[in-house]
Parts: structure tokens; C-alpha cells; sequence
């Protein structure tokens, strides 16, 4: 079984692996097994992975010798990365834990929606017991069940500020199956690509050529394709998570890439568009700013030409229609990651990117003037 180990180096810290392997969801019972014999689990997942994914995970579980699971289900949809299903989540596992004699063990099976909000239950439920990530979507698998960031999407003034409220807490492992990439919907699979790409962008020039060529590839689903991006990319979160595990150093922040126009659009739209769809978006105009603030290096002009190509050859968006430039800046001028004045994470050329702090929004503005219809 394929291993990307996550190797922590803050004090007080644990490692754990990410196994990648297809079929493992047959085998999650047998993966777990030798470290957490004994453990009793519980399912946090949503209606339409678990009816897609369920029996084989309690089958697995059964005859590797757990309990049987106690389990909660979460309503599908971004919207649903709330207090109140936060709240209900935890009620549960509270009502399901009261009198057990065995260590709770949470599984989150499920997308990013599902790692985020039951992660952080689990983190919070008796001062934080152990989970396990066993992501079904490709954003999941590529980004966000790895780093142990948690987090529910929380209301402040002028709007829902994504992942406003949460915690670091890292899984006790990773299992991701890219045999299930095989269920997920078209869109939900342009989306995550949107994570690849910027991952691509920022650390590997080679994996970026990789998608260029397989472009047609990646639109149809190809397994053992995506089963090299998804390693590549677990591995280069993994550094990068393994260096600044709390994101104290900054050196955390460049995973952001994207993201600050990203979430600015996705808030807007009220996540009618995609994470993934939001960051692609966010790419482009990304590119744009570091254009328009003199950062591309000579060859960056060329290679952000060849971005925008790959972010429409594989389906993800360079223009929005029906969002109002005054509601994105507002989204945008509330960003989390704004401590004193605004910063984003912009390209100087393939597989290298800066922080780069702008005193006023004006050409952050600009750039989306471009690009919103």
C-alpha cells in the first residue's frame, strides 16, 4: 500500500501516513486495524457518499473485528459547513458515547465539507479524540484531508465568512481510494482540479506539463491518472504541512494561492459556485495581479498564458457571470488572512510564488472588473 508520511516537527507532535490505494475502502477495517484495535468507531458522512460508500466501509469494519459504527449523517452542500450541523454532529456523538467503555474513533467519509466540520467535532468532543480522513471527493483527497485545518463557515458583518471558526488538529491517518473518483459527479471533478492545478502552480513545474498533455484525460475520469496526481499532490501538502504544521511561519500561507479571490467569489455567489471552481477562477486572477504589479519574471508571462490554457482546457472557469463587483470586495476586504493590510499569494512564475502586501484594493479590483461579467 502506497504511503506519503506526514512527518510533524512541531513539539507535542504526532506523525501519521496517508495511505493511497485503489480499493482501500475495502480494506479501511484492515488499514486500521493494527493501530486501532479495540477503538469504537463512528461514521460522519452524508446522505449521498454514504449511499454510495457505506456498506463497503461497514463491511470492511466488521471483518477486520470492529463494532458496529454509530454514525451521523450531514445534509450535501457547502451551506451545510454550519454551527447548527456543527452543533447536531456533536449532540450525536455526545448521545453515542455516553457509557462507552471503548476509545471513540471518528471516520469522516465524505468531501471537504465532511473532513471540516467532523473533524473539528471530533476535535472538540472530550478535548479531541482521534479521526481518520477518508475523503470521496478529489478537492478532499488533494487538499484538504491532509494539514489537519477544521473549520465551519460562521456569519459576521456583511456576510458568511468561510471557515471563520476552527482549529488545528491532525487525523491519526489519511486513506484515500481514487477508485471512487469513479462516482463523483463531472463538475465535482472539474472543481477539484482546481486544487491540482494550483498545486502544480506552486511547487511543480513538471506535474503542471503532466496536465497540459492529459487534459482530455483528466475531463473523462482516467483512474490511474488521477491516482499519480492525487500522490503528487498529497505529498507536496505533506511538506509543506510538516514544516509549519500551525501555520506560525508563513510558510503555510503560499497554499493559499488563489484563494483570496477564490473565497471572495465564493462567498458572493452564496457557494453556488465550487470551492474548486472558486479557485480556479481565483488562479486567473492571480495571474492578472502579478501581472499588473510587475512580479512575472520574464519566462511567468508565457507560463501564466499557459495557465489560463489549462484552466479552460479542463473546464474550469476564467470569467463569472451574475456576481456584483461591490459584493466581492466587501467578501474580499473581510478575509481572514488580512491582519493589517491585504496580502495574496501571487505567481512570479511556474513553481515559485511570493507573499505580496498591496496598500489598497484598487488593483485587486481592477483585475475582477476584468473578469466578472
Amino acid at each position: 500500500m502506497p504511503l506519503v508520511p506526514v512527518r510533524l516537527s512541531e513539539l507535542r507532535s504526532r506523525g501519521y501516513a496517508i495511505h493511497i490505494q485503489s480499493g482501500l475502502i475495502h480494506q479501511a477495517g484492515k488499514a486500521l486495524r493494527p493501530r486501532f484495535k479495540g477503538f469504537a468507531p463512528f461514521i460522519i458522512s452524508n446522505p449521498t457518499v454514504f449511499g454510495l460508500w457505506g456498506k463497503p466501509l461497514l463491511a470492511s469494519l466488521k471483518a477486520a473485528g470492529f463494532a458496529t459504527p454509530g454514525l451521523h449523517q450531514v445534509p450535501d452542500g457547502e451551506r451545510f459547513k454550519s454551527f447548527a450541523q456543527y452543533q447536531r454532529a456533536l449532540t450525536a456523538l455526545a448521545r453515542w458515547g455516553r457509557g462507552l467503555q471503548a476509545q471513540p474513533l471518528v471516520l469522516l467519509l465524505g468531501g471537504g465539507v465532511i473532513g471540516d466540520l467532523g473533524g473539528l467535532v471530533a476535535a472538540s468532543y472530550r478535548r479531541g479524540v482521534p479521526f481518520v480522513q477518508v475523503p470521496t471527493s478529489l478537492l478532499a483527497m488533494v487538499d484538504s484531508s491532509v494539514g489537519g485545518k477544521l473549520g465551519i463557515d460562521f456569519p459576521a458583518p456583511g456576510g458568511l465568512i468561510k471557515n471563520l471558526v476552527g482549529t488545528f488538529a491532525q487525523p491519526a491517518a489519511v486513506l484515500i481510494d481514487p477508485s471512487v473518483l469513479a462516482t463523483l459527479e463531472p463538475r465535482q471533478l472539474v472543481s477539484g482540479l482546481g486544487e491540482v492545478v494550483k498545486t502544480a502552480v506552486l511547487f511543480d513545474p513538471a506535474l503542471f506539463h503532466r496536465l497540459e498533455r492529459n487534459a482530455a484525460g483528466l475531463r473523462r475520469g482516467d483512474p490511474a491518472l488521477y491516482a499519480q496526481v492525487v500522490a503528487a499532490c498529497a505529498a507536496h501538502k505533506a511538506r509543506v504541512v510538516a514544516s509549519d504544521e500551525f501555520d506560525r511561519w508563513g510558510r503555510r500561507a503560499l497554499l493559499n494561492l488563489g484563494h483570496t479571490f477564490g473565497h471572495a467569489v465564493e462567498s458572493a455567489s452564496r457557494f453556488r459556485l465550487l470551492h474548486g471552481e472558486a479557485v480556479g477562477f481565483g488562479l486567473a486572477c492571480a495571474a492578472d495581479l502579478a501581472s499588473a504589479e510587475g512580479l512575472l519574471q520574464p519566462r511567468g508571462h508565457a507560463e501564466m498564458a499557459r495557465l489560463r490554457g489549462l484552466l479552460a482546457a479542463l473546464g474550469l472557469p476564467l470569467r463569472l457571470k451574475g456576481l456584483a463587483l461591490p459584493m466581492v470586495m466587501r467578501a474580499m476586504a473581510q478575509d481572514k488572512k488580512f491582519e493589517g493590510e491585504a496580502r495574496f499569494v501571487l505567481p512570479r512564475r511556474l513553481g515559485l510564488s511570493v507573499l505580496h502586501p498591496l496598500k489598497s484594493l484598487a488593483s485587486a479590483r481592477a483585475v475582477l472588473a476584468a473578469r466578472l461579467d
